[in-house]
């Protein structure tokens, strides 16, 4: 895979994501102001709850499904088939423990009543997500962008509709039940000009998939347990208020996770390749030019907010949740390590380094739970975030810590100096326009930054035309 085509497909996932992001963010716009803070807190803690079980049905098949048709000589639609299959039987079997579980929690009925409508969601969910690999392989990522914004499109008007005649927290974990069957139908007809995906139940292939899963299985799991614990304890010892003033807060860092995420979902193919070659310098050049990228991006999000966060949540939320600003001005933080656990976590797999990996995953995952009983009920909200930093900071510093020890690559840090330099002068335009609206605010901020990393050759002007879409040959 070259460049050109790696930057064609992130271009294409870039503006697939600036849709779904933009759909999604008048969602919870929406939301947020027919349901008031503790409805959408009882939203929260519902989808939190679920969450941790979509994860644990996961079982890492995403991951491998994505390593597996990269390889080569690799029976693609036995692959598919047979991993398609284990994730809709494992999700039914795993998901429906959800709802029995939620019983014996000191709930509301209406978050039990939303954990039971939402099951049946994140098991739709579940197939559709992982289907997003077969477009990763055959480099036609279009398509599963398409198939996401009918998604959010369907979900959009179905939560507008629900919330004309206010039907309240059940209802919109309803509507996602509903959108979530048509984005997995949308991705069947999308992937069928290339895969036939069949329901396959091949013994031989699941043990080798298991065999291939399970340490990522065990990983993911303790990482959504100290990604999302803060939540689920946050529920526990305060008010369903402060879930929906921290959740809606949190919403905004899930919708950029997305974006390292999406990103190496692209580049995963290519590190495996190089690995897999023996080509140590390839791979090594590959984590330092990513690495670059990722803080260009993540630096100005962190410091941009500083100054936006009030404006932003009220464009977002709308009135009560002012509370929600300063949270994320200390939450965003946590970006940093959002990017990095997704760098070199992803590249943990590459290099199939994902058991030893494990005992990282565990290690964060307990001592965050430990960190959640000691600072969550006496501090709330606020000792959620200082936890949320610390893990997100440890699990990036643990898996760079495999990467370099494996590999022995080690990105520079100048891209990302002369990223702060720039961020700091575009912090000085949003000062000086922040009454123009946080909109034209975002505007001048981007173009300020923009302006200033081509001047001091932050970025290469080869290298942003080849982002924005190369045409070169692949």
């Amino acid at each position: 895979m070259s460049r050109a085509v790696v930057a064609r497909n992130f271009s294409i996932q870039i503006i697939a994501r600036i849709l779904a992001v933009l759909v999604g963010l008048v969602s919870i716009g929406i939301m947020t102001r027919v349901l008031g803070t503790s409805g959408f807190g009882e939203y929260t803690t519902a989808i939190t709850f679920l969450q941790l079980f979509a994860v644990v049905v996961d079982f890492g098949l995403t991951l491998t499904l994505v390593v597996m048709i990269s390889e080569e000589k690799a029976n693609i639609e036995r692959v598919i088939g047979n991993i398609f299959a284990m994730r809709m039987i494992t999700g039914a079997l795993v998901l429906i423990l959800a709802p029995i579980t939620v019983l014996a929690l000191p709930w509301s009925d209406t978050i039990k009543e939303a954990v039971f409508i939402g099951t049946f969601g994140y098991i739709l969910m579940g197939g559709a997500t992982l289907l997003v690999g077969v477009f990763q392989r055959y480099q036609s990522m279009w398509r599963a962008g398409l198939a996401e914004i009918i998604n959010r499109l369907v979900l959009l008007a179905l939560i507008a509709g629900f919330a004309w005649f206010h039907l309240g927290v059940v209802a919109m974990v309803a509507a996602s039940v509903i959108a979530n069957a048509v984005w997995l139908y949308f991705m069947f007809r999308l992937a069928r000009p290339f895969v036939r995906i069949r329901f396959l139940l091949e013994w031989n292939v699941w043990r080798e998939v298991w065999k291939r899963s399970w340490p990522i299985a065990i990983s993911i799991f303790f990482n959504l347990l100290y990604l999302k614990g803060d939540i689920l304890f946050l529920a526990f010892y305060r008010s369903q208020t402060d879930v929906g003033l921290y959740g809606v807060s949190y919403r905004f860092i899930d919708m950029l996770t997305s974006l390292p995420v999406m990103f190496m979902g692209i580049m995963l193919p290519l590190a495996v390749t190089f690995w897999s070659r023996g080509e140590k310098k390839e791979f090594q050049v590959q984590v330092a030019r990513t690495f670059d990228f990722f803080m260009i991006a993540a630096i100005p999000i962190v410091v941009g907010t500083q100054v936006i966060a009030q404006p932003l949540m009220h464009l977002i939320a709308g009135p009560g949740y002012e509370q929600s600003a300063e949270i994320l001005k200390l939450l965003i933080f946590a970006i940093f390590g959002v990017f990095l656990g997704a760098l070199f976590g992803h590249l943990v797999v590459a290099i199939n380094k994902q058991r030893q990996m494990t005992w990282g995953y565990v290690i964060v995952a307990i001592l965050s739970v430990i960190g959640y009983f000691i600072f969550i009920p006496p501090y709330g909200i606020w000792g959620a975030v200082w936890m949320t930093l610390f893990s997100e900071a440890l699990i990036a510093l643990i898996t760079f810590g495999v990467i370099y020890y494996t590999t022995g690559a080690r990105p520079s840090l100048t891209v990302s100096f002369k990223a702060l330099t720039a961020s700091l002068v575009m912090l000085i335009s949003l000062l000086l326009f922040a009454p123009l609206g946080v909109i034209i605010n975002l505007l001048i901020g981007g173009i300020v930054y923009l302006a200033a990393m081509i001047a001091i050759k932050g970025i290469d002007l080869k290298d942003l035309r080849s982002l924005i879409g190369s045409k070169q040959a692949s």
